[in-house]
């Protein structure tokens, strides 16, 4: 056997290794979605409280991404991986044993630093692993394992609420993690990390305005979505009076439209990105909007949540590939600001639908997630207006049109 196929071959063990690491990592980062009136109804907290279990870890991600990925500076990429799958698994664990919220809240908490050093290096690491010819792939299959994860974490909380406990929630996303650090101990070779990232990068990339400005929008349409999504269990329960098995039905369909739109929000990136961060960013509006509007009517309200699912699979296509075509002089640096800001997003979002939640009504989020989208498209539309700057000899190189988180 040639040594280039022999090296391919080892390839894609370990690329498949970090993608079940992201896959693992996103079920239990949104699991509690799910989850959310068990827990709160088990642990004596409200709806709003309940979903700081996504808030916590998203705000702590939000500063772990470029703190670690400045910290850990060339060390090798497969020990990092590694440890981090470790603090996922003592993560989980911590989770499941928790006797109140506030130790259930503190393991969230590391799970967050587990999410925002992962995906500070877990993209770079798969294209260092991969052939030359076969980068835009390794990106593909580690981004697939979000995808599937975004289908089946939401729909399998709700399920193990109907049939079981909170609490075996939580030990499932520890035998996840346990099963990917056993696989990527067998099959992560040494991989060598690129160059430094300083925190002079960072500064630059913020002083630029259509950065700063694209960073903005996703920061607008990540917070919207969350806003509402955070809630969507109780809504569909109290506002379109969802059984439990309609309801885990309709999110396993979410989760499966948003996989449809991730591909279509590629495609059409590809031919006008622009216009398509424009179209994603309006449709997601309308979608949302009609949610709110007509969500005691199911026979309107399921197929706006759809259209909101192909929106939102479309949303982190066209806004990840709007900030690369803008900064190819900085690749890493501006993931590591994308990770943050997306976490960010989730953070706030989720956090400020707790308090409308609790302050007005389940409902509310909806309303909140509308504004906060129609605030994005206005970002977008000033953003348009600017005129587009040349970037650089990069600016033509092609990349995967999948999503980040």
């Amino acid at each position: 056997m040639k040594d280039g196929e022999t090296a391919e071959r080892r390839f894609w063990p370990a690329v498949a290794a970090i993608a079940l690491g992201a896959f693992a990592l996103v079920v239990t980062e949104f699991l509690p979605v799910g989850l959310l009136p068990q827990l709160g109804a088990d642990t004596g907290v409200s709806a709003g409280v309940a979903g700081l279990t996504i808030t916590a870890p998203a705000v702590v991600a939000a500063v772990a991404a470029p703190a670690m990925t400045m910290l850990i500076g060339r060390i090798d990429r497969r020990a990092v991986l590694l440890a981090l799958t470790g603090l996922q698994i003592i993560s989980a664990a911590a989770s499941a044993l928790a006797p109140n919220f506030g130790v259930l809240l503190g393991a969230r908490l590391l799970l967050g630093v587990a999410i925002g050093g992962f995906w500070g290096v877990a993209l770079a690491a798969a294209a260092r692993l991969a052939p030359a010819n076969k980068v835009h792939v390794a990106s593909s299959v580690v981004i697939g394992g979000i995808s599937v994860a975004s289908v089946v974490s939401v729909p399998a909380g709700a399920a193990i609420a109907e049939h079981g406990d909170w609490h075996h929630a939580f030990w499932i996303a520890a035998v996840l993690a346990a099963a990917t650090l056993a696989l990527q101990a067998v099959v992560l070779p040494r991989i060598e990390a690129g160059q430094s990232v300083i925190p002079a990068h960072f500064f630059g990339l913020l002083r630029t305005p259509r950065v700063s400005l694209i960073l903005a929008a996703i920061l607008l349409i990540v917070a919207g979505h969350y806003a509402a999504y955070t809630f969507i269990t109780p809504f569909l329960q109290q506002t379109v009076h969802l059984r439990p098995g309609p309801l885990s039905a309709l999110l396993l369909a979410y989760g499966i439209f948003t996989v449809v739109g991730n591909f279509g929000g590629g495609a059409a990136a590809g031919r006008r990105l622009p216009a398509s961060v424009l179209g994603t960013a309006t449709t997601f509006f309308l979608a949302l909007l009609a949610v709110a509007v007509f969500g005691s009517y199911a026979i309107v309200a399921i197929p706006a949540m759809l259209v909101w699912a192909l929106a939102w699979g479309a949303a982190p296509v066209v806004t990840q590939l709007w900030l690369y075509h803008e900064t190819p002089h900085a690749i890493e640096a501006a993931q590591a600001m994308n990770t943050s800001v997306f976490q960010l997003s989730i953070g706030c979002g989720s956090l400020l639908g707790g308090l409308v939640v609790d302050t007005i009504s389940v409902r509310s989020s909806m309303w909140l997630g509308a504004a906060v989208l129609a605030c994005a498209i206005i970002t977008v539309l000033i953003l348009r207006s600017f005129r587009q700057r040349p970037t650089g000899p990069a600016a033509g190189r092609p990349v995967a049109t999948e999503s980040v988180p």
